[in-house]
């Protein structure tokens, strides 16, 4: 008996700068194109957000940089294990060093597919770092997972 999958239209792209060019214009939407960075560690955020600035200059993007903390469930979700404004300040901190105006989220959710849905909107376009490894890394996974909830992701190697 044979399986019939239903394969998302969003794919996972290597990024350069022709290919986020058209990948953008074709992800435009009524409001401008909306560009998410998602927080993974200090350096490969950094590098996602300045390629995304510098690749969408010309394009008048709006990007949102963004933090899904999970709270382990003996915490309350308005009281996490830490605080919003160490968060704030760690994002504000690389958004700063960005060219252009970057939005700051921080969510808090229980589960990070959860968190990442109250930030996204649909088929949205996101753009990630990744260390160039053999093997899956945690952002390749989340990249993944991410195409597959039906959005659009740019995968930077450094």
């Amino acid at each position: 008996m044979g399986h019939n999958h239903a394969w998302p239209e969003q794919l996972v792209v290597r990024l350069d700068e022709r290919s986020l060019r058209g990948f953008a214009k074709l992800q435009r939407g009524p409001g401008g194109l909306h560009v998410f960075v998602p927080y993974t560690s200090y350096d490969l955020t950094k590098a996602a957000l300045t390629s995304a600035a510098m690749l969408t200059r010309t394009l008048a993007a709006h990007i949102t940089l963004f933090a899904v903390r999970v709270v382990p469930f003996p915490l309350s979700l308005d009281r996490p294990d830490v605080p919003a404004s160490f968060l704030e300040q760690k994002l504000a901190a690389i958004a700063q060093e960005c060219v252009v105006d970057v939005d700051v989220r921080i969510v808090f959710a229980r589960d990070p597919d959860l968190g990442c849905r109250q930030v996204l909107m649909q088929n949205s376009l996101v753009v990630m770092a990744t260390r160039k490894r053999w093997w899956p890394t945690a952002e390749v996974k989340l990249a993944r997972a991410l195409a597959r909830a039906g959005h659009s992701v740019a995968l930077l190697g450094v």
